[in-house]
C-alpha cells in the first residue's frame, strides 16, 4: 500500500510539473483574447498546418479530425505527416532562420524537437478555454500556471508494453513480466525500437528505468535486437521474424490486431507505462488563429472522442468513452503503471537520458 501511495504521489508531482502548477483563474492570464473572434480569424487564414510525427495520429484519425473540424468551422487541417521529430526539427529550424514560416503545430515527443525548440524559444503559450473544464480530465491541463506552460499531452497511452506473437508463443508460455525476458530462451527474439533513436523506445527507456533499474537495462539489453524505425517492431513480430515486441507503436499493433494478425498485447506483471507525447504552438505561426482554434476543439469531448477513437489510444478526457479498445487495454483508475520523473523533462534532464540510452543500449555511439 505504502508503494502505491508512494507512486500515485509522484505521478501527481509528475503531472503537476509537466502541465504547469495549480492556478485555475485563466481570465487573468488568457494570452489568446475572445474565442468567438479567434474563429473568425481563423475562417479568414482558412487552414491549420501540422508537423506529425509517425505514431502520433492515424491516417484515419486524421481524416475524420479533418472532416470533423472542417463542417465545424470551416477550416481546413493540412496535415504533414513525418517519419519522426528528426524530420520535423530541419523543417521548423529553417523556417524559422529563414523566417519562410509554413507550420503552425508540431506533435511529437518531448525528446529532442521538444528540447530544441523549448531552447531556442519557439515555442508559444498553449492556452485553450477548453482546456478549463472542470472534472473531466484524468490528467488535468487546467492545472496550469499558464505563462509557463508549453505543451500538453495530446493523449495518456498507458501502453501495454509486450507485444507478441500467437503463433510462435503457445498460450500459457508467454512472457508475463519484466523479469521472464531476461530468461535464455528469450535471447534475440525480442525486437524493439532502439532507445538511442527515440521514439518509442526512447520513451519506453524514460518511464521505465527508474523503476527497472540500470542493472535491468544493461541486461535486457543484451537480450534484445534493436530496429531504428517506430512501426519496424509490430512489423518484425507479425512477419513472425521475433516472438515478442517490447514498447511497440500501439497505433500500428493495434491495426494489425484489428486486421486479425496473429498477434496481442500483454499487460506485464508491474503494469504498463505511460507514454509522453506533445503538442507544440509553432513560434510564427502562419495560421496562429486557426491554430488557436485547432488546440481548443483538440480538447474537448468532440476533439477527444474523434482522436482517441481512431487512434486507438487513451484520452486525456474521463468522459471519453473507451469502448473501442479491448476491455484488458482500457485505463482502470489505480492500475500500477511506470511514469517519467519531473527531472526527465528539463534540459539536462534530457541530455542525461540521452546518454544513457545510447551507452546502455548502442554502446554510447
Amino acid at each position: 500500500m505504502k508503494g502505491l501511495q508512494s507512486a500515485l504521489v509522484t505521478f501527481a508531482l509528475v503531472v503537476a510539473f509537466l502541465f504547469g502548477g495549480f492556478t485555475r483563474d485563466a481570465s487573468a492570464v488568457n494570452p489568446w483574447g475572445p474565442m468567438k473572434a479567434i474563429e473568425s480569424e481563423a475562417k479568414k487564414e482558412g487552414k491549420v498546418v501540422l508537423y506529425v510525427a509517425s505514431g502520433h495520429t492515424s491516417a484515419e484519425a486524421q481524416r475524420s479530425m479533418s472532416q470533423a473540424f472542417k463542417e465545424r468551422y470551416g477550416v481546413d487541417i493540412e496535415w504533414t505527416a513525418t517519419g519522426g521529430s528528426r524530420e520535423i526539427a530541419p523543417r521548423i529550424l529553417a523556417e524559422q532562420r529563414t523566417k519562410q514560416y509554413v507550420g503552425d503545430i508540431a506533435m511529437s515527443g518531448p525528446g529532442s524537437l521538444y528540447q530544441t525548440l523549448k531552447t531556442k524559444g519557439y515555442l508559444e503559450q498553449i492556452l485553450a478555454p477548453s482546456t478549463m473544464e472542470e472534472g473531466v480530465w484524468r490528467l488535468d491541463p487546467a492545472n496550469a500556471i499558464f505563462h509557463n506552460r508549453e505543451w500538453l499531452f495530446i493523449n495518456m497511452p498507458l501502453r501495454p508494453s509486450f507485444f507478441i506473437n500467437t503463433n510462435l508463443i503457445p498460450a500459457g508460455e508467454e512472457p508475463k513480466n519484466y523479469r521472464d525476458l531476461l530468461d535464455t530462451k528469450w535471447k534475440g527474439k525480442i525486437v524493439m525500437q532502439s532507445p538511442a533513436v527515440g521514439g518509442s523506445g526512447g520513451g519506453w527507456f524514460t518511464a521505465t528505468y527508474r523503476k527497472l533499474g540500470l542493472d535491468y537495462m544493461k541486461a535486457l539489453a543484451k537480450q534484445v535486437v534493436l530496429v531504428a524505425k517506430v512501426n519496424d517492431v509490430p512489423q518484425a513480430v507479425v512477419l513472425g521474424k521475433y516472438p515478442v515486441g517490447l514498447a511497440a507503436s500501439p497505433t500500428r499493433s493495434r491495426n494489425l490486431i484489428n486486421q486479425g494478425a496473429p498477434v496481442r498485447f500483454i499487460q506485464p506483471e508491474e503494469g504498463s507505462h505511460l507514454a509522453a507525447q506533445g503538442i507544440y504552438f509553432i513560434r510564427n505561426a502562419p495560421h496562429p488563429n486557426a491554430a488557436k482554434l485547432f488546440f481548443n476543439w483538440f480538447y474537448t469531448k468532440e476533439g477527444q472522442t474523434i482522436y482517441a477513437r481512431d487512434s486507438q489510444v487513451i484520452s486525456v478526457r474521463k468522459d471519453v468513452a473507451q469502448d473501442y479498445l479491448p476491455p484488458d487495454e482500457r485505463y482502470v483508475d489505480g492500475q500500477p503503471f511506470m511514469i517519467a520523473s519531473v527531472d526527465d523533462y528539463t534540459v539536462e534532464g534530457f541530455r542525461k537520458i540521452l546518454a544513457l540510452r545510447k551507452g546502455i543500449f548502442e554502446g554510447g555511439k
